[in-house]
């Protein structure tokens, strides 16, 4: 196969993802001529070669893909990872936190595998899915609310779910982030987590360099042609979260005479907000954050040491 290599290479496509590219068609097909007719197809169209055979990988498992979603990148496994890193963490302390209220008479603590509350996560721009399944795979005792602006979008997401066995564990919804139907989320339900990857290819940024990525589709990459900046989702979602975290605020002073609370914008007592950014956003970002008085975050970079992860704690 050193001579596909080399077509490939001649191409224009780099070496070590060419090599990449050929141990792979060398596992998942066995016909050396086909093997040989999609390598054609690659350098004729450069189109990628999750598309040309239909699904991809994430982390540890497998997810259809076609042009109407993204390919799965591995700046998104750190997001997952470095997220679930983050929640397990902050649910070992929370059972510890409550168990110490609760010890018995030798001042034993139970374990934290006694916990059997639900988490929940709103994935927002779910794509292919691959973010709540990987959340669903990893975690146990987990609800996942996962939307997408296209309803194409969310019948592949669901059918990646029920390929990975997660389907009751993924409520997949069609819902805009700047619709009222994504405030409503908001009031109906309570979310431990936040997590997205958005567009944030600013649609005045051009077409991309890489022919490949102009295969994958357009309103995933900038999303709305608003999107000038790349900012656009980023504002939405902060200043969403920054008015639920207002209006709760508010009302912790004004409790009734019984000492309650009145119902919030948002029955939400998110903990942590995570997002996948591009770099050359991060300042802007920041002044988004501090704008919406969102100060409590952390900075997380990639394997190529480039700012990539967001995590704002609640």
């Amino acid at each position: 196969m050193k001579k596909l290599v080399e077509e490939l290479v001649n191409a224009g496509i780099d070496e070590s993802e060419a090599k990449k590219e050929i141990s792979i068609l060398e596992l998942e097909i066995k016909d050396s001529q086909k093997i040989k007719k999609i390598v054609e197809e690659r350098i004729k169209t450069r189109t990628p070669l999750q598309y040309l055979l239909g699904k991809a990988y994430f982390m540890d498992f497998e997810v259809k893909v076609d042009p109407r979603v993204l390919i799965p990148r591995p700046e998104t496994e750190i997001l997952v990872e470095e997220t679930v890193k983050r929640l397990v963490i902050a649910r070992k302390d929370e059972v510890l936190t409550k168990q110490s209220h609760n010890r018995d008479n030798e001042y034993k603590i139970a374990s934290p595998s006694a916990h059997n509350d639900i988490m929940t996560i709103l994935d927002i721009g779910t794509g292919s899915g691959v973010i709540a399944i990987a959340f669903a795979k990893r975690l146990p005792d987990i609800h996942i609310v996962a939307i997408d602006v296209n309803k194409e979008v969310i019948a592949l997401a669901s059918e990646n779910a029920k390929l990975n066995n997660v389907e009751d564990k993924i409520k997949f919804k069609i819902c805009d982030v700047f619709s009222s139907c994504f405030e409503g989320l908001f009031k109906a339900n309570k979310f431990d987590l936040i997590i997205s990857n958005p567009p944030y290819v600013g649609a005045c940024h051009g077409k991309p360099q890489q022919p490949e990525v102009r295969h994958e589709p357009g309103m995933a990459l900038s999303g709305s042609k608003e999107n000038k900046s790349g900012l656009i989702y980023y504002e939405r979602i902060l200043s969403v979260i920054a008015r639920k975290n207002e209006v709760l605020t508010k009302q912790s002073h004004n409790c009734d005479n019984k000492g309650k609370i009145a119902s919030p914008l948002a029955r939400n007592d998110t903990k942590l907000l995570a997002l996948e950014i591009d770099p050359p956003l991060v300042d802007d970002l920041k002044s988004l954050l501090k704008k919406n008085k969102l100060n409590n975050f952390e900075i997380v970079k990639d394997y190529a040491g480039l700012d990539r992860c967001l995590f704002v704690y609640l």
